[in-house]
């Protein structure tokens, strides 16, 4: 499920920081925001941007509206788009499991199944492997479905 996190909710009450949802959207799009961006909308509408789906053809084109519409009501104004993410250009839109990946996750001593990793879930992954941060990986598949700290 693509949610703020609990350890975003505990570190960040105020959501004054981007969530790794948002910007895992803002990934799939192409859209671009400054941190000052962020904070300078209401908290409806970040909630909003939590809760815009990214999904299916037109997913993306929504979300960008949804997202210039409101840096707009905020009197921000939107950054070009970049390239959207793809497989070929970022880990976590890959089919099979990269390599460096299972090393990381196995390490860190959490169990998943690539093929069966939502989206989100896999790139919560990758952000924990770009960051060489085993506890936080440990730390998010707590807060997952599809992650599990294993005992050995």
């Amino acid at each position: 499920m693509e949610q703020v996190l609990a350890l975003e909710r505990a570190k960040d009450p105020k959501r004054r920081n981007i969530p790794l949802v948002v910007r895992m959207k803002l990934d799939l799009t192409g859209a671009n925001i400054h941190l000052s961006d962020w904070r300078a909308v209401s908290e409806n509408d970040r909630q909003i941007l939590i809760d815009t789906p990214v999904t299916g053809s037109s997913g993306g084109e929504r979300f960008s509206t949804v997202l210039s519409e409101i840096l707009a009501s905020a009197g921000r104004e939107a950054m070009p788009l970049s390239e959207p993410a793809t497989a070929a250009s970022t880990l976590w839109l890959n089919e099979a499991e990269p390599l460096e990946i299972t090393a990381f996750r196995e390490e860190a001593c959490v169990q998943a199944n690539w093929a069966d990793l939502p989206r989100f879930e896999r790139y919560l992954l990758c952000h924990a492997a770009r960051k060489e941060d085993h506890a936080l990986l440990r730390t998010i598949a707590s807060d997952t479905n599809s992650l599990a700290v294993s005992d050995s």
